[in-house]
C-alpha cells in the first residue's frame, strides 16, 4: 500500500498509511520516500546544467532545519556528475562574531536577521566570483561563536556554478546587488503536515523541523534540549520576518520532508524530549511533540545511508566527513 499524500496547500501525510507501510516493509518505505527527494535534486541539477550561462550563482534559502546544507551539497555533487563543475558555499561562514552581533531591545543577540551576517563581505565575495571566478571564503566556528583566522580559496571556472545556501539567501538586500541574470533562486523547507484519519494534524511541518533541529543541536552544536527550546520561538519569529516573505522570489521550491522521518526519529527524539521535566517552561510543547511521535511506528535509522538528507540531523552523513 503506497503512502497517501494529499496535496491541499501544504502536503498532508496520513499517519496510518505511513505506519502500515512501516510494518510491512520499513526499508521499502524509506527507499520510496528518499528516492522521491533524490529525484527532485536530480531534476534541478539537470535544469541548471543545461545552460550555466543563465546562472553562475545558485542562491538556496529556507528556514532552520530544512535540510539546506545537505541539499546544497547534493546539488553540487549532482551537477558534477552531469559534467558541470560546482562549489558549495555556506552563508553561515559569514556570521559576525558573537560579540559583534546586534543586540535586540530585550538585551538578547539578534541571530535571526540578516544583520547577524557580514553582508558587505558576502556581497564582495559573490561579486568577485561572478566577475573574476575566484574569491576567499571565511570559516566560522559555531561552538566558539567566532570566525577563524583562516580563509579558503574558491575558484569558479568558466561554465561552473556556486551553490550558496543560507537563511537569507533570497533576501533582496543581498540578491539585489548581484546581476539578476547571474543567479537562480531555490527555496527548501519541510512542507508536509502529518494527519490522523480524522484529518487532525498530529505533527505539523514546524514540529518536524523542531525535532530535526533538537537532535542536530544536541549532537553537533553543543546545545542541550532546553537551550534549543528556549530559542525556538525567536527562531520561528525570525523566519516569519526574514525568510518566508522571500519564498515568493524563488524560481524553484523543494519539500525536504520524508514521509517516514517521524518513524526514523521517534526513539532518539523521545529520549531527548523525554528528559525535559514538568517544571520546564516548555513542558506543554514537549508533551505535544511526544504525543505526536507516539502515533508513529518506530523505524530503525540504520536504513538511512550516509547520503540521506536526514543524516544532516541524525549524524554519520557522508557529506560532513
Amino acid at each position: 500500500m503506497p503512502v497517501t499524500v494529499l496535496t491541499i496547500g501544504r502536503a498532508k501525510v496520513r499517519v496510518s498509511d505511513v505506519n502500515q507501510k512501516a510494518k510491512e516493509d520499513g526499508e521499502g518505505l524509506f527507499n520510496l520516500c528518499n528516492e522521491k527527494y533524490e529525484k527532485k535534486i536530480d531534476v534541478i541539477a539537470r535544469q541548471i546544467a543545461e545552460d550555466t550561462s543563465k546562472a553562475r550563482i545558485i542562491m538556496l534559502s529556507g528556514p532552520s532545519a530544512s535540510g539546506k546544507t545537505t541539499t546544497s551539497l547534493k546539488l553540487q555533487n549532482a551537477l558534477k556528475t552531469l559534467g558541470c563543475g560546482a562549489v558549495a558555499i555556506s552563508m553561515d561562514d559569514f556570521f559576525k562574531n558573537r560579540e559583534d552581533t546586534p543586540v535586540l531591545p530585550d538585551g538578547t543577540r539578534d541571530y535571526e536577521s540578516s544583520s547577524a551576517l557580514d553582508t558587505a563581505l558576502l556581497k564582495e565575495t559573490l561579486g568577485e566570483l561572478i566577475s573574476t571566478g575566484k574569491s576567499k571564503i571565511p570559516v566560522f566556528n559555531f561552538k566558539r561563536g567566532h570566525r577563524l583566522d583562516e580563509f579558503r580559496d574558491v575558484i569558479l571556472d568558466k561554465g561552473h556554478v556556486a551553490v550558496v545556501e543560507g537563511l537569507h539567501a533570497l533576501n533582496p538586500d543581498i540578491t539585489g546587488l548581484l546581476p539578476a541574470g547571474a543567479i537562480m533562486k531555490l527555496y527548501v523547507s519541510v512542507s508536509s503536515d502529518f494527519i490522523n484519519d480524522n484529518g487532525d494534524v498530529v505533527l505539523c511541518a514546524r514540529d518536524v523541523r523542531l525535532i530535526r533541529r533538537t537532535i542536530r543541536d544536541f549532537h553537533f552544536r553543543g546545545s542541550n534540549v532546553e537551550s534549543t527550546l528556549d530559542i525556538w520561538d525567536a527562531v520561528c519569529r525570525g523566519e516569519d520576518l526574514y525568510v518566508r516573505p522571500y519564498k515568493k522570489y524563488a524560481d524553484i521550491t523543494v519539500n525536504s520532508a520524508l514521509s517516514c522521518e517521524p518513524c526514523l526519529f521517534r526513539e532518539t527524539a523521545e529520549e531527548l524530549f523525554g528528559a525535559i521535566g514538568q517544571e520546564s517552561a516548555h513542558a506543554q510543547l514537549v508533551k505535544h511533540v511526544l504525543d505526536g511521535l507516539q502515533a508513529f511506528e518506530p523505524l530503525s535509522p540504520s536504513v538511512m545511508p550516509g547520503t540521506c538528507v536526514l543524516r544532516e540531523f541524525y549524524g554519520d552523513s557522508d557529506y560532513y566527513k
